[in-house]
């Protein structure tokens, strides 16, 4: 949901600061919804959570006195962005409701790596093989991190991976969409469709029309049937609507407030949220070849962010040469 920024690398750490802080919320998201994971159901939570944060959203709005447009210049192409967004939501908590928390988000920050393979085959953009070889390296850090023990969930991996998959290609799909439509519109939009999502799952399972029987911690975790919360519960499934608006706010300022080649490193503190996390509501402590793999990743999502921003400034200055070249020609011509 990126937007490009007009203004200067100045408010970089502004952005920064603001960017680490809708994660660091976006985490505390996840420890409830783990919490949740073993009494409720992930479409009951996400619905809940979508209608506070739509009507906070639109309340953001009326206070902008309609400087926020609403309606899409891209409807078709934003609505299938919101609902990619919905499968990678749905298929992360899956896999959230049976792997430690650390490794589910480590594995889904494979996303850049994806990003980077879609963007060449799907967008026919140059990827050199640097970048290729980056990916490749990326992948064999999930490999060690998913080895050692072999005591991983598969279904949960492969939801983990399903996760990254689709939140790529919802970040490709933004690529389209952000020169169109402002990002608190394509936040309202996700938003929406979630809500609606959650509840027309909910009325498949619950009508016989999608059925689904399993004890998997992932499965039941989805087709478990609706309750009413306890008064504390219902508090924090509210507050997660405040959660989401908030933190979907904070990832769009950052972006607005810096260019994205500037932050885009600071995404990887979500994983480090997610280790203190879990260490200490789940004493779930990464071992040590968990930690190397996530160093591997890392350093070759790092390595991509590097080689994309560096081409980008030579491009750059490449056409501003161009440019000049071209000025100075026409004044030669017409002197």
């Amino acid at each position: 949901m990126a937007a490009r920024s007009t203004r200067s690398g100045g408010d970089a750490a502004n952005g920064a600061i603001v960017l680490v802080f809708g994660l660091f919320l976006f985490s505390i998201q996840d420890v409830i919804i783990k919490y949740f994971s073993g009494a409720y159901s992930v479409l009951q939570i996400v619905f809940v959570r979508g209608c506070v944060a739509i009507l906070l959203l639109l309340l953001f709005v009326h206070l902008a006195h309609g400087r926020i447009p609403l309606r899409s210049k891209r409807p078709l192409l934003l609505w299938s962005r919101s609902l990619l967004g919905f499968l990678s939501y749905l298929f992360y908590y899956l896999a959230v409701a049976a792997m430690p928390l650390a490794e589910v988000v480590s594995i889904t920050f494979t996303m850049p790596l994806f990003v980077t393979a879609m963007s060449a085959l799907l967008l026919r953009e140059q990827v050199g093989p640097r970048r290729w070889m980056a990916v490749a390296v990326g992948f064999i850090g999930v490999i060690i991190i998913l080895s050692p023990s072999g005591a991983f969930n598969p279904l949960a991996v492969v939801f983990a991976f399903f996760a990254a998959i689709t939140y790529a290609s919802m970040t490709v799909m933004t690529r389209f969409l952000g020169g169109h439509d402002h990002p608190m519109t394509m936040a309202i939009n996700a938003i929406v469709v979630f809500t609606l999502a959650s509840g027309t799952l909910t009325l498949l399972l619950a009508t016989g029309m999608l059925s689904i029987d399993s004890s998997h911690p992932s499965l039941a975790f989805l087709v478990r049937d609706w309750s009413m919360p306890s008064q504390v519960d219902g508090i924090l499934m509210i507050s997660l609507g405040f959660i989401a608006a908030i933190g979907f706010y904070c990832l769009s300022r950052a972006y607005v407030l810096a260019e994205a080649s500037a932050i885009a490193p600071f995404e990887f503190t979500y994983i480090l949220w997610a280790v203190i996390f879990g260490y200490l509501f789940w004493q779930e402590a990464p071992g040590p070849t968990t930690v190397i793999g996530v160093g591997i990743l890392i350093s070759s999502s790092l390595y991509i962010w590097y080689r994309e921003r560096s081409l980008a400034k030579r491009h750059a200055a490449d056409l501003k040469l161009r440019a000049e070249r071209l000025s100075m020609q026409a004044r030669e011509s017409g002197g």
